[in-house]
């Protein structure tokens, strides 16, 4: 009889932990398209060290078979579009990530920042905060360089006046 115990004893510490590990959890990183608003800072050089992410119809998507989980791109993300998602089944990681495609880029509307030179008070936080560079400052008010403007708001967001909004307001 205590040898039946010893035996189950045994099954018991060895086939629990094997069953834990057999359903290898894996940690991936994911792109939220809902949230994300193709600023391109995941996506600038020195951020992604296997360059796993790219563009693809204004939002950043990443590549499975490149990305070793770092985690810096989520760290670099001003809007949080990029997180961590726990998977059980590890093949289900590389599935390829759906984003929506834009039909025809001429009609679709982007807003677009203006800067109110009226409200301005020329602190110049949007020139600092800006990721792509596109804000200078001309007569100590803050002007948008619509050539280099990705329209992601940062610089409306950062405004202590709300002298930057969008065309449309």
């Amino acid at each position: 009889m205590k040898k039946s115990y010893s035996i189950m004893i045994l099954v018991v510490l060895v086939a629990i932990p094997l069953i834990i590990f057999a359903q290898d959890t894996t940690k991936v990183y994911k792109v939220d398209p809902s949230k994300c608003i193709g600023c391109t800072i995941c996506v600038q050089n020195g951020k992604c060290p296997t360059d796993a992410i790219e563009m693809k119809n204004g939002k950043a998507i990443i590549d499975q078979t490149k990305c070793i989980d770092c985690g810096i791109c989520a760290k670099q993300c001003p809007v949080a579009a990029i997180n961590e998602i726990e998977i059980v089944d590890s093949s289900a990681a590389v599935e390829e990530e759906i984003v929506p495609e834009v039909k025809d880029s001429t009609t679709v509307e982007q807003e677009s920042y203006v800067v109110d030179a009226e409200v301005c008070i020329g602190c110049s936080i949007c020139v600092r905060k800006c990721p792509v560079g596109a804000i200078s400052m001309k007569n100590s008010k803050a002007v948008i360089d619509m050539g280099k403007c990705i329209n992601c708001g940062i610089c409306a967001s950062a405004c202590p006046v709300k002298a930057i909004h969008k065309t449309d307001e």
